[in-house]
């Protein structure tokens, strides 16, 4: 990959032509051992039904119909620095530290974080590139903002590859999870889509959507567990388990609430 920033991308959007004769979304459902080019790691696709994708590439076999899972554990551990950089640099020169050989722009799409000793103050960066570097030698990391306070020796930073770069579906952990593949995937080292948000399928477990338990949470082998079954509650009469939002201001019994709305 070039170095970049990730992008956005709104499918059947006023003003994009679109061919209404062949099916526009065929390229969601295949997977590929190379890179397409018109696609980074990370890049948003949303569709007019609110379906929204990210292009990953899996470290193992993703099912389809279950969620896959964030493998990433961090590229650079709490590593000081050794080469200053001022207030204004969009690059920073990661310290000789243990990691994995990375090829030029490899960890694009992933995020730095920066502390500064002195005043626990720290600086969150996306990645919009690196050099490419053999295992455990310092290299060049490119910032998607320049720096606001300057990196000195009391500096210390923590490096995170593109989290959509490294996932999998596995049946024995409890990893974190990206969302639903939108097709089967074989094999590690293969470039696919996986949906974040909006209308979809994934495998219940035998409660969900029973008795008011509509919210669900992800089971270890990507299926969806009740809300009730996960925090082993039950769900008063005439309430759901349904996530609505938080309150932004105000009280039911004052003025309000001012009411901030995810479906």
């Amino acid at each position: 990959m070039a170095k970049g920033k990730a992008s956005v991308n709104y499918l059947g959007r006023a003003g994009l032509v679109s061919m209404r004769d062949i099916p526009d979304y065929d390229f969601l459902y295949k997977t590929s051992l190379t890179i397409d080019p018109k696609w980074a790691i990370g890049d948003q696709l949303v569709l007019p039904d609110g379906r929204e994708y990210r292009y990953a590439k899996s470290a193992a076999a993703c099912i389809s119909g279950q969620g896959c899972e964030f493998t990433d554990t961090g590229f650079v551990a709490y590593t000081a620095f050794t080469t200053a950089a001022a207030v204004d640099a969009r690059e920073v020169s990661v310290p000789a530290a243990t990691h994995d050989a990375v090829t030029e722009d490899e960890l694009r799409g992933g995020y730095a974080v920066i502390y500064d000793g002195s005043t626990n103050n720290v600086q969150f960066r996306g990645i919009i590139g690196n050099a490419a570097s053999a295992a455990d030698v310092a290299f060049t990391l490119y910032l998607d903002g320049t720096l606001t306070e300057a990196v000195t020796t009391s500096s210390a930073i923590e490096i995170y590859e593109n989290p959509y770069s490294a996932l999998q579906t596995a049946k024995t952990t409890t990893l974190p999870k990206a969302g639903v593949p939108a097709a089967k995937v074989s094999a590690a080292s293969t470039f696919f889509w996986v949906q974040k948000n909006g209308p979809a399928w994934a495998a219940p477990q035998t409660k969900v959507g029973e008795n008011g338990g509509l919210g669900c949470f992800w089971k270890h082998d990507g299926s969806l567990e009740s809300a009730d079954t996960a925090l082993a509650v039950t769900t008063a009469t005439y309430d759901t388990s349904q996530y609505a939002g938080h309150t932004l201001a105000g009280t039911a019994a004052g003025n309000g609430p001012l009411f901030m709305l995810q479906g």
